[in-house]
């Protein structure tokens, strides 16, 4: 079986063939075994799929190569959703091999969302502006309606509520709910999807939070928002990427801000303007909880199951934040004390000291 190092530098030799086919000034210019490609790996995200920064030495240009293992995700579903998402931000693909899994794409740049979140540290008219210009970015990706979009329906919010029980709770941490935490689970897991499932539906990226965002500077020192790990969309609630955004699970705004915003973007949707903003806080509200909780068991499952530990130290903090936004309904106040019981046994555990850049306020 090829080792990731073996894989790395198939992937840069197929990289140096597309390279090479995309600049033809290449070949004329230098013979194939002078040029080279360097990979500079990129962030570790929750996923099997690799991604590498691209630069060819006979070239100006850099690209994004990802290597996503066949066996492990759907990269079919990766190439259509490519062309689908490209008019709304996503990078323009430009090479394929879907038998080994190498993609080449377009490079959106490095200024992630999150960074620029920490430049705008302190500010919170700047802070205000990044989120707004994300949710307009919305706008238009919610209005997109192809067949190769799949519903997100209520069995797929059910597995992902459940998850957090399986993995964090039973298997990282080895304390099973109770019966009686079983019960508050179920009774706030209808909740939820209940309040998921009656809002307006609209295309979903699924993933729409700081780390998956980027900033491209366009004439006139405007920026426009890029977005990547686009692959998982659905057709599903319309509050839910606006929850991905505002309750993110890298970066924690203040409570003022994601209200201003969600009224603002509320305000501006044809399917939401005319909803009571207290019935749109809670749906929007319900979404954050569910991914929250769909979040800690695909942190402890990445740990668990695919030997990855760096989502591990977000835990407390999510769980933390998610238990003080249930509290805040009646309904889910038996859900927020489980939760806070697990943020604390989370904080307690060895793995799970929390990351740096979890929990800040803003």
């Amino acid at each position: 079986m090829p080792t990731e190092k073996n894989t790395q530098n198939a992937l840069a030799d197929w990289c140096l063939e597309q390279i090479t086919l995309l600049e033809p000034e290449t070949r004329s210019t230098r013979s194939r075994d002078d040029t080279k490609v360097s990979l500079k790996a990129l962030r570790v995200e929750a996923s099997h799929r690799h991604f590498y920064r691209v630069r060819g030495d006979a070239s100006n240009r850099s690209w994004v190569a990802m290597w996503s293992p066949p066996a492990l995700e759907n990269n079919p579903q990766f190439v259509v959703l490519a062309q689908v998402f490209q008019a709304v931000g996503a990078p323009q693909l430009v090479a394929s091999d879907l038998e080994r899994g190498f993609f080449l794409m377009d490079d959106l740049g490095s200024l992630h969302l999150s960074d620029a979140y920490e430049s705008a540290a302190g500010d919170s008219l700047a802070l205000q502006r990044l989120v707004d210009s994300a949710l307009d970015a919305l706008l238009p990706l919610q209005e997109i309606a192809d067949p190769a979009i799949p519903p997100y329906d209520e069995a797929r919010l059910i597995v992902e509520f459940d998850l957090c029980a399986e993995w964090f709770a039973e298997q990282l941490i080895e304390t099973p709910p109770r019966p009686t935490d079983a019960a508050t689970l179920a009774d706030a897991r209808a909740t939820l999807v209940l309040a998921m499932l009656e809002q307006p539906k609209v295309c979903v990226h699924r993933d729409y939070h700081c780390r998956n965002l980027l900033l491209r500077s366009e004439a006139g020192d405007q920026s426009t928002i890029g977005m990547v790990d686009f692959q998982d969309a659905l057709i599903g609630p319309a509050l839910y990427d606006p929850a991905s955004l505002l309750r993110d699970c890298y970066f924690t705004h203040d409570e003022s801000l994601i209200r201003a915003a969600m009224g603002r973007f509320a305000g501006r949707h044809p399917l939401l303007a005319s909803m009571p903003p207290k019935k749109v806080m809670w749906w929007h509200d319900a979404c954050a909880i569910q991914r929250q909780i769909k979040a800690v068991g695909i942190f402890a499952r990445l740990h668990l199951r695919d030997g990855k530990s760096s989502h591990l130290g977000y835990i407390p903090s999510v769980l933390s934040r998610a238990a003080a936004v249930a509290h805040q309904y009646p309904d889910l106040i038996a859900l927020a004390k489980l939760l806070r019981r697990w943020a604390i046994a989370a904080s307690q555990h060895r793995l799970m000291q929390p990351a740096s850049n979890a929990g800040r306020s803003r």
